[in-house]
């Protein structure tokens, strides 16, 4: 009845499955959207970005947003998401409902495209780390075998980094799932 049950009177009865329902379904949404973006963005930035200031400036600001605290997330999130990007999709497709609005409230897709911004450092940094720790060496067997840089990185680069990028995604989704309450 616990695990399964509605709350109800208040919260001081019943069970906890909406709860946990929404902790899983936004922290898996949420891992579906940045584990991508996060490993292509740290592929980019450590094997084809020409280093300089602004890539030096990029890895700064992920740095730093690592250490914003996930309040500041929340508030970016509901505004911008919810009034923002959801009041404007209000506007253009369900002007007839107004002023009930149908995406510009809170939703699970805005609170996982907010836990994504919240962890998308997280992976950068872990993956960026992973990549890193490759050996030079064999990058450059494999350039002399005559395979190309993609090629390079797809048999030999991720696949050794492989830890390391699962290490930043598992951290991310518990970061992420730790973050659903607030």
């Amino acid at each position: 009845e616990f695990l399964l049950d509605d709350p109800r009177e208040a919260n001081s009865e019943g069970g906890v499955f909406p709860a946990i329902f929404g902790t899983v379904t936004m922290t898996l949404v949420m891992a579906l959207l940045v584990v991508p973006f996060g490993v292509l963005a740290a592929l980019y930035l450590r094997e084809y970005a020409r280093q300089g200031a602004v890539t030096s400036a990029v890895r700064i600001a992920v740095n730093n947003l690592a250490g914003v605290p996930s309040i500041v997330f929340g508030v970016f999130g509901l505004g911008f998401f919810c009034y923002t990007l959801g009041a404007g999709i209000d506007e253009l497709l369900f002007a007839e409902k107004l002023p009930n609005p149908t995406y510009g409230k809170g939703g699970l897709m805005w609170a996982s495209l907010t836990l994504a911004l919240l962890t998308l450092p997280v992976v950068i940094v872990a993956t960026e780390e992973a990549l890193a720790a490759v050996p030079r060496s064999m990058r450059e067997g494999s350039y002399a075998c005559g395979a190309s840089k993609w090629q390079t990185i797809k048999r030999i680069v991720l696949p050794r980094a492989m830890p390391g990028i699962m290490t930043g995604a598992i951290l991310a989704m518990a970061r992420g799932a730790g973050e659903v309450a607030p």
